[in-house]
């Protein structure tokens, strides 16, 4: 194996756990790296956020993968092309931020793949509630992948964005929310497509206590469109249960992946648990696996888990 590790088909996994009321926290992480030719130049990568707590109760849950890596034929030429389909999701809730406010995390991250896993380690988030209705985030992970006994390390893909509340869930009658949440995606050096990339998440959110539901569907840039659906149950002695469902539909063309007709899509399911560790902190943990993904490059196991710490900003008094 020459240059960093070649990553053929592989995906990832990953779920936000939050919520120890007043405030709230979540969670996420970067997604297992992505193909390289021959050359040594990687292939267009395709992340998933790290940590990204929020001020607010909710639960935030981002994938993104690149998989189904094909090369090319040996009566093609000597340089090889990578081929491989283009997947993301985003799940968030609609809850409002409160201004002032924001929480930090540290979380760790195990994903295994038929020949690959890797380790994210630290993954730190922080987010801050700029208005009542509009929250600021940002998650830098650290990784460390191993590919059939080669390794390498470095900053995973960085992701930064908000969240804007039209209707905040706490404060109708029916207790329905509606946010959009625009993120920027800085992938790793040498994305082969550019390494800024965007993400348009709308999310809606309904509560009947103590049961919340929550979902999002959005569009990649890098070429797909996503679901996404989680039921959220408070339990009375403070622990919160989360079950997730996420798919992606790839819409990049590829006449070499169509012709070996590899399908377009991808499902993950997770379940998650958060527990408040008193009135400022809280631990999560989350488990998941692929339901299916083209070419054999499902994830079969997802692991991660963290603290998250909420503040309030400090304001002066006249």
């Amino acid at each position: 194996m020459t240059h960093r590790s070649v990553l053929l088909g592989m995906a990832s996994i990953l779920v936000a756990a939050l919520v120890v009321p007043p405030g709230a926290d979540a969670q996420g992480n970067g997604r297992p790296k992505a193909p390289k030719d021959k050359t040594g130049a990687p292939s267009t990568t395709s992340p998933a956020p790290s940590p990204s707590p929020s001020p607010t109760p909710v639960t935030a849950t981002a994938t993104v993968d690149t998989s189904s890596a094909i090369s090319a034929p040996a009566s093609a030429p000597l340089t090889s092309v990578f081929s491989f389909r283009q997947f993301g999701t985003w799940l968030d809730d609609a809850s409002a931020p409160i201004r002032g406010e924001g929480s930090t995390s540290i979380a760790a991250g195990y994903w295994r793949m038929a020949d690959a896993s890797q380790t994210n380690m630290p993954m730190l988030g922080a987010a801050f509630g700029v208005t009542d209705r509009m929250q600021v985030n940002a998650s830098v992970p650290f990784y460390r992948v191993n590919y059939q006994g080669a390794t390498s390390s470095g900053i995973d893909d960085v992701y930064v964005g908000a969240k804007y509340t039209f209707i905040d869930p706490t404060l109708t009658i029916s207790e329905f929310g509606l946010a959009i949440s625009p993120v920027m995606e800085v992938l790793s050096a040498g994305a082969s497509d550019g390494r800024i990339h965007f993400a348009i998440p709308v999310t809606l959110e309904l509560r009947r206590a103590p049961f919340r539901t929550y979902g999002s569907a959005g569009y990649f840039t890098r070429g797909s469109v996503f679901t996404g659906a989680a039921v959220e149950w408070a339990s009375p002695g403070a622990l919160v249960l989360t079950g997730a469902l996420t798919q992606s539909y790839s819409i990049k063309e590829d006449p070499a992946l169509d012709s070996l007709a590899v399908g377009r899509q991808r499902v993950d399911v997770t379940a998650s648990a958060a527990y408040p560790l008193g009135s400022m902190a809280a631990a999560f943990m989350s488990v998941g696996r692929s339901l299916s993904s083209p070419g054999g490059s499902e994830t079969t196991l997802a692991l991660t888990g963290g603290i998250s710490f909420r503040f309030a900003a400090i304001t002066s008094t006249p």
